[in-house]
């Protein structure tokens, strides 16, 4: 049986069902390539009295070790965030399927979902892109930051990270890449869904000169406001 299961954006999203579950587990794999999470390995193993096996993203992507695994154990694939907001993981899924291996879904919050805390309404976002350490020569978030704003929608930039090296990309870093106009505005947003949160909104000279301290750090940049999204970002105004 393969269980995978979102444990959200910190360790208090973490639910009796999920810790039942675990517990009942004959193997748990944490992937620990997609976010940071408030609790270190040690911290979950104690959680849920069981060991825990780090998943890196060349472990999860060929899946083969978790997918024999299922067929003749009970394994728990943890999320941060939830299930599906990486697209690697629905592979998991797929293999399982393929095999006949039963399967259990735990959805959970994700920073797909937690952003609506900034005020700006979920449905008015557009696609979302991502931007990478090695950018030299990536266009991809440009494209899709120019797409959203014909539509009036909003772009959520997701940055890069290596938590194995402790290695996380900036909000500053991101915008510099982006080479925006200073007077534009941005949303910036760190540690989303953890006491660590951060949300701040003002121009990209502002956000610039921010001392954001907490990871993973995202920002959005807004599309046309509706009258209640414009008041909800006054809460955040440098």
């Amino acid at each position: 049986m393969l269980n995978i299961i979102g444990i959200g954006l910190s360790y208090k999203n973490i639910t009796e069902e999920i810790i039942d579950i675990v517990k009942e587990s004959n193997m748990i794999y944490l992937e620990n390539y997609t976010s940071k999470y408030d609790m270190e390995k040690e911290g979950l193993e104690n959680l849920f009295g069981k060991k825990i096996i780090l998943a890196n993203r060349n472990l999860v992507e060929n899946s083969e070790e978790i997918i024999n695994n299922a067929q003749d154990k009970i394994v728990s694939f943890l999320v941060i965030g939830d299930v599906f907001s990486a697209t690697t993981h629905i592979d998991l899924l797929i293999e399982a399927k393929k095999r006949d291996i039963k399967t259990k879904i735990i959805h959970n919050v994700s920073i797909l979902t937690a952003v609506g805390e900034t005020g700006l309404f979920l449905y008015n976002f557009g696609k979302i892109t991502s931007i990478p350490f090695e950018n030299k020569n990536v266009h991809e978030p440009l494209d899709v930051l120019e797409m959203n704003k014909r539509n009036n929608l909003h772009t959520l930039f997701l940055l890069d990270l290596n938590p194995s090296e402790n290695k996380y990309m900036t909000i500053k870093e991101a915008l510099e890449f982006l080479k925006l106009d200073d007077d534009e505005f941005v949303v910036g947003c760190c540690a989303m869904g953890t006491r660590n949160s951060e949300i701040k909104y003002g121009t990209v000279k502002g956000i610039k000169e921010c001392d954001f301290d907490s990871f993973p750090q995202c920002f959005i940049i807004p599309g046309k406001l509706h009258f209640v999204e414009e008041e909800a970002l006054e809460l955040y105004r440098l």
